[in-house]
């Protein structure tokens, strides 16, 4: 009975650990290719509640202009933990390949680190592929 009831706390322990536990479902550009001045909606999904995310940020790992700030995505207002932005392809920006990095913030201010993308040099929560045509 003793360690039914051991078992019992350390399962209602680590429950809600694995399930704070956020992970990238989704990371895509709509199109995935476009041409300066098109507009173009970037879409971020994380597992887990909306709430423990505070922040998403896109950070354009190659660019050949100067931008002041990382782009900032909204939440999706459903309560989903969907973010998104809608932007017009910068009319500064040169033709090629563009790694757009996602750096997602959690609730105390921490840089959520998706196992998959730890080693890159900023955005550690996903990677988003882009061509300017």
């Amino acid at each position: 009975m003793r360690n039914a009831l051991l078992v019992l706390c350390l399962v209602l322990l680590v429950v809600p650990m694995a399930e704070a536990k956020v992970k990238l479902i989704k990371a895509v550009i709509e199109p995935a290719a476009a041409e300066v001045g098109d507009e173009v909606t970037a879409t971020v999904e994380f597992s887990g509640k909306a709430k423990n995310i505070s922040q998403v940020l896109v950070i354009p790992r190659e660019y050949a202009y100067e931008i002041e700030a990382p782009f900032p995505l909204q939440k999706d207002e459903s309560g989903k933990n969907v973010w998104s932005l809608t932007v017009n392809v910068p009319y500064e920006a040169m033709s090629g390949k563009v790694n757009l990095e996602i750096k997602a913030i959690d609730k105390k201010g921490n840089e959520i680190v998706i196992d998959d993308y730890k080693d890159q040099e900023h955005g550690k929560s996903g990677l988003i592929e882009f061509e300017i045509k």
